[in-house]
């Protein structure tokens, strides 16, 4: 006799994975000082310790995805954890810079592997009952990920060493695969759903390319050529999966406005949130001379607010997820506008990341739900393309200000004020399409068939 499943534990492996995951986009943002002089690390090559892991895991997300629909989604979850503990190991004891940077990108692609596992079986375990809650659960621990990575990193950074901002990936892991085991859930593998992986590396290679020209601006003819082969790259991508008859990302996802919604709800999200933290974080250290730990400590406004948010939308009752996407992304962009106000002001940046995240406790929950409801099928690629827009977004949002360095002594401000312009826009275009009556497709002849 096969045992019950447990939801709730199943819910609390993928919570615990994909908390490492948000935490580890940030964790070491307070640590890069110490790192970049312990290893004798380049302006460039710290850039990419950070861009490196959100790179590699929004770009191979879809990939990750089919693949994970092929072999399964439990199977896949947990061997995603385990490459990650093991290049947490590895990129906790590097004493050189390259190979820092290729276990980031490891962690990367073992993010990439086991998110969208983990979204379709989160997705499976609580089909109708519960399903509201378990989301808003796992929206809270995804908003809040990338804020409790600069508490957590920190306050390891101050009493341990930049390394245990990797080595404590362990811990994580380690919980989440005994939750998992005990979870005793499955979900059905679709073994010809594997086929056309090989183009997420292409889609990988496509974005690494503009996101290489965006970090060198300065030097304008290494810019343009960087820029030039990722467009052919990405323009190669495009091509082949117009031509397949699998493509890596199904066309059905995007009929559904509310999906179509979620999605650039979640990549607005990214372009804003993990670069905010980022500048804030240098505010903090440079500016105002706060210890690591410290300044990890008023990041915690940040989850604090979101907790507040969901406690405000709980006693509001239900709305249409259109619409709390549109307000969110509204208070994310009034946050920002803050910041560009004055970005090295204590007073400016805590009631920006509080204003933010009031913002986040409206988009993710309600993203993440929208965006793999009535998948079907597609359940762990209509994940996995959320989370690819969010990981880019935040690439998006780390190179901005990068590029605009090279050209104006005020990039910071500059970055911040055209992300509030791009949030600001996306809220207005949820909440239009929140006004517009939603018509109900018609039945194909199959369905009517049938």
């Amino acid at each position: 006799m096969s045992e019950r499943p447990k939801p709730w534990l199943a819910l609390g492996a993928v919570v615990t994975g994909q908390l490492m995951v948000g935490v580890d986009a940030t964790i070491l943002a307070l640590a890069l000082p110490g790192m970049a002089a312990d290893l004798h690390l380049s302006s460039q090559a710290v850039a990419w310790v950070m861009a490196a892991y959100v790179l590699a895991a929004g770009s191979l997300m879809i990939a990750g995805g089919r693949v994970a629909q092929a072999v399964g989604y439990r199977r896949v979850m947990t061997l995603g954890l385990i490459a990650f503990g093991l290049a947490s190991a590895v990129g906790g004891a590097a004493d050189l810079g390259w190979l820092l940077i290729c276990a980031r990108v490891a962690q990367g692609v073992a993010a990439a592997a086991m998110t969208p596992a983990a979204m379709a079986r989160l997705s499976a375990a609580f089909p109708d009952a519960g399903r509201d809650r378990a989301y808003a659960v796992f929206g809270m621990i995804m908003g809040s990920g990338t804020a409790i990575g600069l508490l957590l990193g920190g306050v390891l950074t101050q009493l341990a060493g930049w390394r245990a901002c990797l080595y404590v990936n362990v811990a994580f892991v380690v919980v989440a695969l005994v939750l998992s085991t005990l979870a005793g859930d499955d979900v059905e593998r679709s073994p010809g759903h594997g086929r056309g992986s090989w183009r997420g590396a292409v889609l990988a290679a496509g974005a690494a390319l503009v996101i290489q020209a965006l970090t060198v601006v300065d030097d304008p003819g290494r810019a343009a050529a960087f820029g030039v082969a990722g467009a052919l790259v990405l323009v190669g991508f495009a091509d082949s999966e117009r031509r397949s008859t699998a493509p890596l990302i199904p066309a059905a996802l995007f009929e559904s406005a509310t999906r179509r919604v979620a999605y650039y709800g979640l990549f607005l999200w990214g372009v804003a949130t993990i670069a905010t933290f980022v500048s804030a974080s240098g505010s903090l250290q440079h500016d105002h001379h706060l210890a690591p730990l410290a300044t990890g400590a008023l990041f915690s406004i940040y989850p604090a607010a979101i907790q507040l948010g969901l406690f405000l939308s709980r006693r509001l009752g239900t709305r249409p997820p259109v619409r709390q996407i549109g307000v969110g992304l509204a208070l994310l962009g009034a946050g920002q506008i803050v910041f560009a106000l004055s970005p090295t002001s204590l007073a400016a940046v805590l009631t920006g990341l509080g204003v933010m995240g009031l913002g986040t406790s409206q988009v993710m929950p309600a993203a993440n739900s929208a965006m793999n409801r009535d998948a079907g099928p597609h359940a762990g690629v209509a994940g996995a393309v959320g989370t690819t827009l969010q990981q880019l977004g935040a690439s998006v949002g780390l190179a901005l200000p990068v590029a605009l360095a090279a050209i104006t002594a005020h990039a910071t401000s500059i970055a911040v004020g055209v992300t509030a312009l791009a949030l600001t826009v996306g809220s207005a275009l949820a909440l239009r399409q929140h006004a517009r009556p939603i018509a109900t497709p018609a039945p194909t002849p199959h369905e009517t068939s049938t």
